[in-house]
């Protein structure tokens, strides 16, 4: 009942935004934090929403100059002031499993690991282009994986140019020559080498695939007490300088984007 009626107050303080700072919990108490965290969904990334703008703010330096957080700008009219309410929470168990994640303006992350030491996340931020870039990933005992949305390419063997074809067919006449002045053909040599003994021959552990073991976590001498765990999650304003013309441009190409999507 305990769990239940936690789980109810996370789920109302994530829908309200209200500001979450815990420390100190037990991890039980920290894991209902964490998959509260979870709700957010690590491959549902949400920019950071705008919350108004303004006219720069007008300030001077000793010379008259216009200047903005310490940048002086020649043409204050060619600029304005956005706002966002941006996020960011992060948690951990005190037994190895995490969450964390943040959004801004442009770009967004959420990464967590359970308890078995698999770690999965996905991030996202806007290109110069307008398009989005989106990656997933996990990492297990089979290694880092990741995917994003990035045009596949079909790859193609490589081919050699006329330049190439030509530099090749010289080098091996001249190598002729030389070989023929000297009374013998290298090549059989190397092949032998490369063949018989003195060729490299990969060990079993060599071809063997690659599975991580990761060593369970040991207390170090210091480390005393029952493990212990934590969870904040807070919304900040954000303020941003924006060329007008830039992000008219930039707006242009996100709308085209999403029409061609």
């Amino acid at each position: 009942m305990k769990c239940f009626i936690l789980a109810a107050f996370l789920l109302a303080s994530c829908a309200s935004a209200e500001n979450i700072f815990k420390i100190n919990i037990t991890p039980e108490e920290a894991q209902q934090y964490l998959s509260s965290a979870q709700l957010r969904g690590v491959n549902e990334i949400e920019y950071a929403p705008k919350t108004g703008e303004n006219p720069l703010p007008e300030a001077r330096n000793e010379r008259g100059e216009f200047v903005y957080m310490g940048r002086v700008i020649d043409h204050p009219e060619d600029f304005v002031e956005e706002h966002y309410d941006a996020h960011q929470y992060h948690g951990q168990d005190g037994l190895g499993q995490y969450v964390y994640g943040y959004k801004d303006w442009n770009q967004g992350k959420n990464e967590k690991r359970d308890d078995a030491g698999t770690v999965t996340g996905s991030y996202k931020y806007v290109q110069p282009h307008g398009r989005d870039f989106v990656a997933t990933y996990y990492a297990d005992r089979t290694g880092f994986h990741v995917e994003d949305n990035r045009p596949a390419h079909l790859k193609q063997p490589a081919t050699k140019t006329p330049a190439v074809l030509k530099a090749e067919e010289e080098h091996f006449k001249l190598w002729g020559e030389l070989a023929a002045a000297a009374g013998h053909n290298p090549d059989p040599y190397a092949a032998e080498y490369q063949q018989g003994e003195g060729a490299y021959q990969p060990s079993e552990a060599e071809t063997r695939e690659y599975v991580h073991e990761e060593k369970p976590y040991v207390p170090g001498p210091e480390e005393t007490g029952e493990p212990k765990g934590f969870f904040y999650a807070f919304d900040y304003n954000v303020p941003l300088l924006r060329n007008k013309a830039e992000r008219e441009e930039l707006e242009r190409l996100r709308a085209v984007n999403n029409k061609d999507e």
